[in-house]
């Protein structure tokens, strides 16, 4: 090869080589404009002034208003809110920040589920911020989830949320994905109830009252005793020491509720006209009365009062001694401030009709006959051989 030629070679070689330069340059420079164009945060939201959120989905809304100091459900007749869940979701949304601008025509904001609730199958949820006066602080139209797969060995090939397309409602049609996926604004009414229910510890009796006398019965153990009685016990009824103990479990199953009726719901329409009553008292002196109705799909309808019988003062014991004595006080003090705070939360829960897993339920609701051991047969007596006529 002439050096003309090398030369030449080698220059095109330099030319090509600024060109690529230059042009990585110019698209390194494009997408570092694009990311610093990227506004702080994605909506700005007093987050002080909040008072009314409302989650609007294609099928259901969510309507959270504070009254007070306290956060409630509307559709739930103001009963009150998960409040970590609410101002979780208020958080978030006051600090979130976009990752990545989206840069979508209107016609297209469908695929990514953008558009306003009621526009069909592409809908997103619109979340709006309100003060107390009813006057919107922001709103955000929530879309598609964004979808990563996950990098666990035990979750290979699964796909996660690991984000959402978001757009602001304030007529910029500008098109934002951010890290959090918000899975809790795609529940039902009842997923952003309180869930604080009552406690049933230590019971001393337990009797429930049925339809039938069958159905009436009660048992009672010694304050500090496992072993249940039978009340009224006939000779011939023996109590199942193992069927007995379930219904201890039965109790904490009825900790927790699934859903609330709504106030218009009639007694009779959830069989509360004609309850079977589970009365339950407990070592600590609460008393509690529990009204169950009709299944309702996969719960039972179920009212619930609560009162208490507290000791005011507590009684030294004989041998007790003078330094041992503000301790026990002061426990004894502690204790009973917690047991009144329990009180007080229990009460706020009459007056309403609660949705209760089905399974403590339908352990109380059991006839006398089913919490009694099983008869023992008697043994068959043994026949003595018939012995056979000796042969002449």
């Amino acid at each position: 090869m002439k050096r003309t030629q090398l030369a030449i070679l080698i220059l095109l070689v330099v030319v090509l080589g600024a060109g690529a330069f230059v042009l990585v340059k110019r698209r390194t420079t494009s997408w570092a404009s694009r990311t610093d164009y990227l506004p702080e945060k994605v909506v700005s939201l007093p987050i002080n002034d909040v008072a009314q959120v409302t989650i609007q989905q294609p099928e259901i809304q969510v309507n959270l208003r504070k009254k007070g100091d306290t956060w409630v459900v509307v559709e739930r007749a103001d009963y009150p809110a998960n409040f970590e869940m609410v101002s979780t979701l208020i958080r978030k949304t006051w600090e979130l920040k976009p990752v990545q601008e989206v840069r979508v025509g209107p016609s297209q904001l469908g695929r990514l589920s953008l558009l306003p609730p009621g526009k069909g199958a592409d809908s997103g949820t619109l979340v709006d911020f309100k003060n107390a006066e009813g006057k919107r602080l922001a709103a955000l139209l929530f879309g598609k989830k964004y979808m990563r797969e996950s990098n666990q060995s035990f979750a290979a090939g699964r796909n996660f949320p690991a984000g959402r397309y978001v757009m602001a409602e304030d007529g910029s049609h500008h098109v934002d994905l951010v890290s959090e996926p918000f899975q809790q604004i795609d529940g039902k009414p009842e997923t952003w109830l309180d869930r604080g229910f009552v406690k049933i510890e230590k019971p001393t009796t337990i009797a429930v009252s049925g339809s039938s006398p069958a159905m009436n019965w009660k048992l009672e153990r010694e304050q500090g005793s496992k072993e249940w009685k039978l009340a009224d016990a006939q000779p011939q009824e023996h109590l199942d020491a193992a069927k007995a103990n379930q219904l201890t479990n039965a109790l904490n199953g009825i900790s927790s509720f699934t859903d609330i009726l709504t106030s218009d719901s009639k007694p009779e329409s959830v069989g509360l006209d004609k309850p079977t009553t589970v009365t339950v008292t407990t070592e600590d002196g609460f008393n509690y009365v529990l009204r169950v109705g009709n299944p309702v799909e996969q719960s039972y309808a179920l009212t619930v009062s609560a009162s208490a019988n507290l000791a005011s003062a507590r009684t030294p014991s004989k041998d007790e001694k003078p330094e041992d004595k503000t301790k026990l006080d002061k426990e004894f003090q502690t204790r009973h401030e917690t047991l009144e705070k329990k009180l007080a939360s229990e009460k706020k829960l009459e007056g309403r009709v609660f949705l209760v897993p089905k399974y403590g339920i339908e352990q109380l609701k059991k006839n006398r006959a089913d919490l009694l051991a099983t008869p023992t047969p008697a043994p068959t007596p043994s026949r003595s051989p018939v012995a056979k006529p000796k042969a002449k």
